[in-house]
């Protein structure tokens, strides 16, 4: 059930459509509506997984229909039932697959075929809330994805499993805009990221400098929406559909692709991303040029060097060429499994780019930030192991992630909180070590450890308002914990 917290109006526009604006002034932490979910459900080409609980499967099946489930338990539940008799009346089952580990385009039309279903349930909530959705119909027709979704989706449903006699092949087509479009991208307890259908936060404008946060409660994939920041009464809400910490060129083209409009936030309109750099390349033709966008909003505009003197400049084809190139090596890193291996390596491509990028160039900065979660936690580099060289360096690291999202992503959000619990352990660490070689005296001591108190408070705060079984949420949990403890160790100097 939703609740009865609705702190937003509707309005419309050229610009956005529908969009929704805060009705009554809001502090950063308010809960201004929660939404269920019309569907969840797989994302495209994602690799087998159970229907139900979104675990990994390898060769396990439903007794009733044949299509994948982790168990008997799964294939009896709600989430299932529907789609359950649709393939067992049509008798068309899941073709197994010799790799179970990559992508099924057998499952892309799970989520369609619960949208489906959930409309013919519930058609008063789809003429109320999903009636007026954006489908971008004439756009996506240019796209190779359509024919895919023509055939995978719509030919498959109507043709294969018999549901000629209840849907059409256009409203299908519809249904895979509506998602395509509107759903977002959720974390799963089965492991596996899915999607979701939320009406409501659906008519959120986007802003690449967003003021509100969403969580997801997994216990049915509820969706609690939050103003991060202090909010006023008649302000635009903005969610952010793009990974904040990615580059203006990079988020503008995954938001046409997959949103189908050009960003023009003032983030994206500013060439240093409102003094973050994260575009920002340094020049190596002078000394003192930094190189960036002549105009961001044009995705072909030139890059040229900042100092007067300098004559350089390449193509923007040229800087999407090569952010491509070092972005697949990061990805690379990131399939790498945590240990020392993983630290070892993101190091070496620091070194290899720092004098190419910013040093506050988002994808030095992802690098960073992964860093500042793995130092203190893989084999041989134990928070208690470190020295006080590399403390200092997961400290740094966290405060220039901080200090990042304070213009970006500003207010009470989840990356804020795990950076907040990360930078509390340095910190702690670097005080009890200059504490035990007498380079501080025990006042002095309990005056450094008011941060870490203040970093760990804070962190719980954000944190327990998570799903308690989400990662964050036990995250949270822990550090309402550890600040207790700190706390009375304190008090007992």
């Amino acid at each position: 059930m939703v609740d009865d917290v609705c702190h937003y109006d509707i309005q419309q526009n050229d610009k956005y459509g529908r969009y929704l604006v805060a009705n009554k002034d809001l502090d950063g932490g308010d809960v201004i509506f929660t939404d269920s979910p019309f569907a969840v459900g797989p994302k495209p080409d994602t690799p087998p997984l159970c229907l139900s609980c979104y675990c990994p499967v390898e060769n396990t099946l439903c007794a009733s229909c044949g299509w994948p489930m982790c168990s008997e338990e799964c294939s009896k539940s709600a989430t299932h039932a529907a789609e359950c008799e649709v393939f067992s009346t049509a008798r068309v089952r899941f073709q197994k697959v010799e790799d179970w580990t990559v992508s099924a385009p057998q499952l892309d039309c799970i989520t369609p075929l619960r949208v489906l279903l959930a409309k013919e349930k519930d058609s008063e909530r789809w003429k109320r809330e999903l009636e007026a959705m954006e489908t971008h119909t004439e756009s996506r027709k240019l796209r190779p994805t359509w024919g895919a979704d023509q055939v995978n989706i719509a030919d498959f449903l109507i043709d294969h499993c018999k549901l000629g006699n209840r849907f059409d092949k256009d409203l299908v087509q519809r249904v895979c805009g509506i998602l395509e479009v509107n759903s977002v991208e959720i974390p799963s307890r089965g492991g596996f990221s899915i999607r979701a259908l939320y009406p409501r936060l659906a008519i959120a404008a986007h802003s690449c400098v967003p003021n509100i946060v969403h969580t997801i409660l997994q216990n049915d994939y509820q969706v609690q929406v939050r103003a991060a920041v202090s909010i006023k009464a008649s302000e635009i809400l903005y969610l952010c559909y793009t990974h904040s910490l990615s580059p203006t060129l990079l988020r503008r083209d995954f938001l046409a692709d997959s949103k189908f409009f050009m960003c023009d936030c003032r983030r994206c309109a500013d060439p240093t991303e409102l003094g973050t750099h994260l575009s920002t390349l340094k020049c190596n033709k002078c000394d003192n040029g930094v190189i960036m966008s002549t105009n961001p909003l044009d995705n072909d505009a030139p890059w040229a060097c900042s100092e007067k003197n300098c004559e350089f400049r390449t193509s923007g084809a040229a800087m999407r060429k090569m952010l491509a190139v070092v972005q697949a090596e990061i990805e690379q890193l990131d399939a790498l499994e945590p240990g020392p291996a993983a630290i070892e390596q993101r190091e070496a491509v620091i070194n290899k780019y720092k004098s190419v990028f910013h040093p506050r160039h988002s994808l030095l900065l992802s690098l960073k930030h992964t860093l500042a979660q793995l130092y203190g936690r893989v084999e041989g580099y134990g928070i208690d192991e470190l020295p006080d060289l590399m403390l200092e360096r997961k400290a740094e690291f966290c405060r220039l992630v901080l200090s990042t999202l304070d213009v970006i992503m500003p207010g009470e959000t989840r990356m804020r909180g795990m950076m907040l619990y990360e930078l509390h352990a340095p910190l702690m660490f670097l005080a009890r070590s200059e504490f035990s070689a007498g380079l501080i005296t025990q006042e002095k001591l309990k005056e450094r450890l008011q941060e870490p108190i203040k970093c760990l408070a804070e962190a719980a705060r954000i944190l327990t308002r998570e799903d308690p079984q989400s990662p964050e949420g036990i995250t949270g949990l822990i550090a309402q914990q550890s600040m207790e403890q700190l706390t009375a160790s304190l008090e007992c100097l």
